[in-house]
């Protein structure tokens, strides 16, 4: 992509797109399929539905391959184009999170380059990114839930009582604890994080302290936990928002801890706000759907440029 050229997240979405982003805005006429006068950016805004200049914003950003100029200057474009266009309509059609956006950047490089293995490997790779922030938005939800309905189980119990013993000894798992299951790099590759986001966590209070220079394994109880803090982070939820909302909600006072996460004026509900990021999920599990299905259509235009 281009060198130097850094854009802005707000940036990714202003294509205008078509009402549904498996059909073109018009169909590709024959004599745009193969080499020709080529595609002029007007006629491609029309075949794809995104606004000339979202079209030369892709271009800025090296979204989309090179195209060739006419003896006048003016750019000639061609089907492939059409096809990068339309995976980028399908990336940037609405932001979900900064981990999902940047495994889908490797599906526009892969179809910027018409490599068919890169492109199906990374379609593939987000399709599975999605598909574990949608358990793992459920498993938060369900946690919450649990909390402010006042209906805490064995395992919410349990929860409590390792929360208490944190506080008292300093530690919330170490090595010889009897629910050890993963490290730190395992624990951040299920809730779908850096290991060093859940270092920020550890200093930010939110998972307890160990000792000094001792290796820290992760209970179910601890990645549940991530999975909360991590539900409120990707909602917009600052840090310091997140660290009060624990700090009523390891109390049991779940009323006051939801409370907490409501700005004055805001009217909407933390379980509101985390059901429509499960639907935000929920629809970028279709488009990855539609990106996969799309490799079909692409491999018909064959290896070669159209140009």
């Amino acid at each position: 992509m281009s060198e130097g050229y850094s854009p802005k997240e707000d940036d990714f979405t202003i294509g205008e797109c078509c009402p549904e982003e498996n059909t073109f805005a018009g169909k590709i006429p024959r004599s745009h399929e193969n080499a020709g006068p080529g595609i002029r950016i007007g006629e491609l805004s029309r075949l794809t539905g995104v606004k000339a200049g979202t079209i030369r914003f892709y271009e800025r950003c090296g979204f989309l391959e090179p195209a060739r100029r006419l003896p006048n200057g003016y750019r000639a474009f061609h089907a492939r184009h059409i096809y990068q266009i339309r995976v980028c309509r399908l990336v940037f059609g609405g932001f979900v999170n900064k981990r999902l956006r940047k495994i889908s950047m490797g599906i526009i490089r892969a179809a910027r380059d018409w490599d068919f293995d890169a492109y199906r490997k990374e379609t593939g790779r987000y399709l599975q990114a999605v598909e574990e922030d949608i358990a793992g938005t459920k498993k938060a939800i369900d946690a919450v839930l649990k909390r402010l309905h006042g209906g805490e189980n064995a395992g919410m119990a349990k929860a409590a009582e390792m929360s208490a013993c944190a506080a008292n000894q300093q530690l919330l798992q170490c090595a010889d604890a009897p629910e050890c299951v993963c490290s730190k790099k395992q624990a951040a590759a299920l809730v779908g994080v850096t290991p060093e986001a859940i270092r920020n966590w550890e200093r930010n209070g939110l998972l307890g302290q160990t000792e000094p220079y001792r290796k820290r394994f992760y209970s179910q109880w601890a990645l549940d936990r991530m999975y909360v803090i991590r539900l409120l982070l990707d909602n917009g939820y600052s840090m310091m928002a997140v660290r009060s909302f624990f700090a009523e909600f390891d109390t049991g006072d779940g009323d006051r801890a939801a409370g907490l996460l409501m700005a004055p004026g805001e009217s909407e509900a933390l379980i509101y706000r985390a059901d429509r990021y499960m639907e935000t999920l929920l629809h970028a599990r279709e488009k990855a759907g539609k990106l996969c299905r799309l490799l079909e259509e692409m491999q018909s235009l064959g290896e070669t440029p159209s140009v």
